[in-house]
């Protein structure tokens, strides 16, 4: 079964997240894009509680289900405790 990986996380980490998913072995491909996260204000600087957002970059990464739980678990040993993530089972997949 496939499954929808996304990570979350601060701008300072897109490279070496970008560097460690082309390189692991069960991703075949992702896609990345900048977002802005809204919420708690405990971790945001003055700034960020000011407009009520901050940068993110978000990874869209369709994968087996059987890797997910290998891969998130050394993500915050291997590049950073800045990283927020949520799986979506995937029930149909095809390209055109």
């Amino acid at each position: 079964m496939k499954t929808m990986l996304i990570l979350n996380a601060s701008p300072a980490l897109e490279e070496d997240l970008v560097d460690y998913l082309l390189e692991h072995p069960d991703i075949e491909g992702f896609t990345t894009f900048a977002a802005h996260g809204h919420g708690s204000t405990s971790n945001l600087s003055v700034t960020e509680q000011v407009t009520g957002r901050r940068k993110r970059i978000q990874f869209q990464i369709l994968m087996n289900s059987n890797v997910v739980d290998a891969l998130t678990g050394e993500l915050g040993s291997r590049i950073g405790r800045d990283i927020v993530y949520w799986q979506v089972p995937v029930s149909g997949l095809g390209r055109t």
